[in-house]
C-alpha cells in the first residue's frame, strides 16, 4: 500500500503522518485510531448508506398531479422525509470523514463541495420533502375548494426556480467532493473498483425519488466503504499494528 507523502506547501492532496505512519482523524499519539474512534467512524460510514437504502426503498413516488398522487401516502411521505433529512446530512459527514485525512488544494475543494451540498441540498430536502408532506397532510379533510388551493400551492412550490436551484447546487457540491475524494484515494493507492463505487454517493442524491436508482447508489456506497475500510485500510492497520 502506498504511503502518503507530506503535503507541506505542495498542494498535492496528501497529508504528513508523523514518523512514516498514516494518521487518522481523532487518533492517539501513536497515530492509530482507538476502538471508540473506529466504532464511531464505521457507524457513520456504513450505517448511513445502509439506512439510506432502507428508507429510500419505501420512498413514495409522486405522479403528474402531485397532490392527488401523494394524498393516499401523505403520512408515509412525511415520515420517510423526517428520516431522510438527517441521513442526507450524515452522507455529507461521511464524505467529510473520508476527506479528513488529506490536505492540499484538492482536499480543500472536496470539503467546500461537502459544505455546499449540506447547505443547499438539506434546504431542498426540507422544502421538497417535509414541507410537501405537511401541505398534503393539511389538505386532507378540507372541502374540495380548499383542497384545490392546497394543490395549487404544492405545485407552485415544486416548480419554484429556487427549489430547482437548491437541488442543482447541492447535487453539484456532492459530485465535486466525491470526484476529489476518488482522485485522492487513487493517489494514495486505493483499489480502482471501490473508488469507482463511490459514484453511488451522487447517485443517491441525484436519483432521490426517481425509481430505485437511489437504492442502488446506497448499495454501491456501502460496498465501497466496506472495501476501503476493512479491506484496503484494514490491511494497513494490521501492518502498522504488527510493526508496533
Amino acid at each position: 500500500m502506498t504511503e502518503r507523502r507530506s503535503s507541506a506547501g505542495d498542494g498535492d492532496g496528501t497529508l504528513a503522518s508523523g514518523a512514516g505512519s498514516r494518521r487518522y482523524p481523532g487518533t492517539g499519539l501513536d497515530g492509530r485510531p482507538g476502538p471508540v474512534t473506529n466504532a464511531i467512524r464505521w457507524l457513520v460510514l456504513l450505517g448511513t448508506p445502509i439506512a439510506l437504502g432502507v428508507v429510500l426503498a419505501v420512498h413514495p413516488h409522486g405522479g403528474e398531479n402531485l397532490y392527488e398522487s401523494l394524498t393516499p401516502v401523505a403520512d408515509q411521505w412525511f415520515h420517510v422525509h423526517v428520516a431522510l433529512l438527517p441521513l442526507f446530512g450524515l452522507l455529507g459527514v461521511s464524505v467529510y470523514l473520508l476527506l479528513a485525512e488529506y490536505a492540499g488544494r484538492l482536499a480543500t475543494i472536496g470539503r467546500i463541495g461537502v459544505a455546499v451540498y449540506l447547505v443547499a441540498y438539506l434546504a431542498f430536502e426540507a422544502i421538497a420533502g417535509l414541507a410537501t408532506g405537511l401541505l398534503v397532510r393539511s389538505g386532507q379533510g378540507l372541502p374540495s375548494e380548499q383542497q384545490a388551493g392546497v394543490a395549487a400551492a404544492l405545485e407552485a412550490m415544486a416548480t419554484d426556480p429556487l427549489v430547482a436551484a437548491l437541488v442543482l447546487i447541492g447535487s453539484a457540491g456532492i459530485t465535486v467532493s466525491t470526484i476529489a475524494l476518488g482522485v485522492l484515494l487513487r493517489r494514495s493507492g486505493a483499489p480502482l473498483v471501490p473508488v469507482l463505487l463511490l459514484a453511488g454517493i451522487p447517485l443517491v442524491v441525484v436519483g432521490h425519488g426517481g425509481g430505485y436508482v437511489d437504492v442502488v447508489g446506497a448499495a454501491m456506497v456501502t460496498l465501497s466503504v466496506a472495501w476501503l475500510e476493512f479491506g484496503w485500510q484494514g490491511q494497513y492497520r494490521s501492518a502498522t499494528s504488527q510493526a508496533a
